[in-house]
């Protein structure tokens, strides 16, 4: 008889012990920023308002793009190596379908062990995916920012909302600030 193994997206699942070690946290004032942009419709714009949030509260000293192919590709180990000469602090998304999710939130942790804080920008439906991946990732417990689904269909005054409302915990989750 076949197995059919249904996986819900919105499941908390319990996840398996943390291996990961994360980056040193730091200020963010001063600090550079890369976006790792997957291109998802709309997550550029919500991404850079995030990261001019950043700038204006902060005193991130500045931001750069990289652009994935495809957001089903997970940066190279190259790839993180040369975003980590150029930056102190990463943000990567958006993760508004599971595949997306996954690769975004692989970016992230390959980022922390180059000695980059990071952190990943998703939509709500898909945090128990997230938490149950970063498990078998050997990232238990790590933080994520989660904005409300979907992103694509929302205008750029609403992006900018979403944006100014994260700020403060994405700024949190990058530096020695506790997270909102």
């Amino acid at each position: 008889m076949t197995e059919l193994k249904v996986l819900r997206p919105d499941a908390v699942l319990v996840a398996e012990k943390s291996t990961l070690v994360a980056a040193p946290r730091h200020e963010l004032a001063g600090a550079r920023l890369t976006i790792i942009d997957n291109g998802k419709p709309r997550a550029r714009e919500l991404l850079g308002g995030i990261a001019a949030q950043l700038v204006e509260r902060y005193g991130l000293r500045s931001y750069t793009v990289f652009s994935k192919p495809s957001a089903s590709k997970v940066i190279t180990d190259d790839e993180a190596a040369a975003i980590a000469a150029s930056c102190e602090v990463v943000l990567t998304g958006l993760g508004d379908c599971a595949g997306c999710s996954a690769c975004s939130l692989q970016d992230a942790l390959l980022m922390e062990r180059t000695g980059r804080p990071a952190t990943v920008v998703i939509s709500e439906p898909f945090t128990g995916l997230i938490a149950s991946f970063a498990g078998k990732l050997g990232a238990t417990g790590y933080p994520v920012t989660v904005v409300p689904h979907p992103v694509s269909s929302r205008s750029e005054a609403e992006l900018a909302g979403v944006a100014a409302r994260v700020a403060e915990r994405v700024a949190g989750q990058l530096s020695q600030l506790s997270p909102a």
